[in-house]
């Protein structure tokens, strides 16, 4: 057989496993009963160690040794032999042992973090969180790509970035948004909020998000969407990639928002190229180009004001009572508010990135035991009140409204902002293509901006990596004027400034 094939094949099983786990993954957070979490942590980690038993194996190493001695590789067959050696040289050095017990505390940490959240109570989080921490340092210190813990966690999620990069980019945008943010708070033309916290009927809202999801071209014969304490994507194969979102009676933008953010995640992995169904390659490029895409939709589009003109007298149909005689241009303007807040997955724009910068120097701190964890909650407010000047009122709605670090997803946040940037660089140049897009939103058309992505982004997958990518689409690298110009630009006319 052909050493590229054997290799695709073998590590395509392995791509199977991981929707066996994503499948257990997705039961928990979305029907599991609540006291069933000690076997399914055993379920998770019996999964876990099968997949690091075939990725570890000798069969593995001799597939790849193989498949390095062929000359002349397509991009396809360069890339699928970039993620084997990949996964095989982070996995060859960790335990099995140590794979289990990430998996099963991982498992049993969501539980224990969704009953600490409800019950706003850190120190019931505070001891799996302190073995979390403990198990993904062990982790780090055996794969040691470096230079620091925290490189060789944040390469996981993006790969060949450096907490030194990362830093780079947000010491340059950290300013810029204090800026804005300034100017903005400076301005007497606020956007009311009362009307997007009075009370909507959660079926409704079910409703009308569903209704969403139809026209902009998500796939229920291969997708569904369900509820959960935190919304998420998940592919269970490619061609089965399901969503979630949560309801809030009284916060109107919580489920729709959610449900286009997760939409944008899902459609990328929806329009993979068949080629690449089921293998390594089956995978965004990156957590910030991923990103990238669940923000464009949410933020660029679906917050845009072109979008509301063609789904605004949808809703007011929805909603009578409350926004029949509520004109449009106020409802785009109370959805675009600007104003420091405590729950990251409902921030704006502008102060968005100022939560992740924050969660950044915090996880960093941990991965260098320079942070004691039963002083985290006091560490979080303080850093809330010097970014963001205000203070979270009980650990709810501070340390513990995150779901990251109860799965072990410690180097994740960056490429929240990273997608931030990628994905106001990449519209920016769909835009000099497609100059109509804006009309065909307002006509509630959307197939250019699907069909665009799909075929410059979705399809490739984990092809190319993350930067080779965006400098294929814009011809540059990062920059992050790029967003700052666009926030400037949809926030200072909706503040008058």
């Amino acid at each position: 057989m052909n050493p590229i094939k054997e290799l695709t094949e073998y590590f395509s099983d392995i791509t199977r496993l991981r929707y066996v786990a994503n499948l257990l993954d997705w039961d928990t957070q979305v029907y599991m009963p609540p006291g069933s979490s000690q076997g399914r942590s055993e379920q998770t980690a019996l999964i876990e160690g099968i997949i690091h038993k075939k990725l570890v194996s000798e069969k593995a190493a001799r597939l790849i040794k193989n498949a390095e001695g062929v000359a002349n590789l397509d991009i396809v067959e360069s890339a699928m032999l970039r993620e084997a050696k990949r996964n095989y040289d982070r996995a060859v050095k960790v335990p099995i042992d140590l794979v289990k017990e990430l998996a099963k505390t991982a498992t049993l940490g969501h539980k224990t973090w969704e009953k600490a959240r409800a019950k706003s109570d850190f120190k019931t989080f505070q001891p799996v969180l302190e073995k979390i921490v403990s198990l993904k340092q062990k982790e780090a210190d055996l794969i040691d790509i470096g230079p620091t813990r925290y490189d060789t966690l944040l390469d996981q999620f993006e790969p060949d970035a450096k907490s030194d990069w990362i830093l780079k980019v947000f010491n340059e945008l950290k300013p810029h948004l204090k800026r804005i943010l300034g100017k903005i708070e400076s301005s007497t033309e606020k956007p009311n909020q009362d009307v997007i916290k009075m009370h909507y009927d959660a079926q409704k809202q079910w409703k009308f998000s569903v209704e969403v999801l139809k026209k902009l071209n998500y796939d229920f014969n291969i997708g569904r969407q369900d509820k959960s304490a935190h919304p998420f994507t998940v592919s269970l194969s490619s061609i089965d990639v399901r969503i979630t979102t949560r309801i809030w009676e009284n916060f109107l933008p919580a489920c729709l928002f959610g449900t286009i953010h997760e939409f944008g995640h899902a459609i990328y992995e929806m329009n993979f190229n068949p080629e690449i169904h089921d293998t390594l390659l089956a995978d965004g490029s990156s957590l910030g180009i991923h990103e990238s895409q669940s923000r464009l939709w949410e933020n660029i589009v679906a917050r845009g004001r072109d979008f509301w003109k063609y789904w605004y007298p949808i809703l007011q149909k929805y909603y009578p009572k409350n926004l029949k005689d509520y004109p449009e241009e106020e409802f785009y303007r109370s959805i675009n508010t600007v104003q420091p807040s405590l729950i990251r997955v409902e921030a704006d724009e502008v102060t968005y990135s100022l939560h992740i910068i924050m969660r950044y120097e915090i996880e960093k701190a941990l991965m260098g035991d320079d942070v004691n964890i039963s002083e985290l909650p006091q560490i979080w407010n303080e850093k809330m009140e010097t970014l963001l000047s205000i203070t979270p009122p009980d650990d709810a709605k501070g340390v513990l409204q995150d779901v990251h670090w109860s799965g072990g997803a410690i180097g994740y946040f960056p490429t929240y902002t990273l997608g931030n940037l990628y994905a106001s660089q990449i519209y920016s140049k769909i835009l000099e293509a497609h100059p109509s897009l804006p009309e065909e939103f307002a006509r509630g058309e959307f197939s250019t901006l699907v069909s665009y992505l799909g075929e410059n982004i979705h399809k490739f997958g984990k092809i190319y990596t993350p930067l080779d990518l965006l400098k294929k689409i814009t011809g540059e690298d990062l920059n992050s004027n790029y967003f700052i110009e666009y926030l400037e630009n949809k926030f200072y006319p909706i503040y008058k400034v």
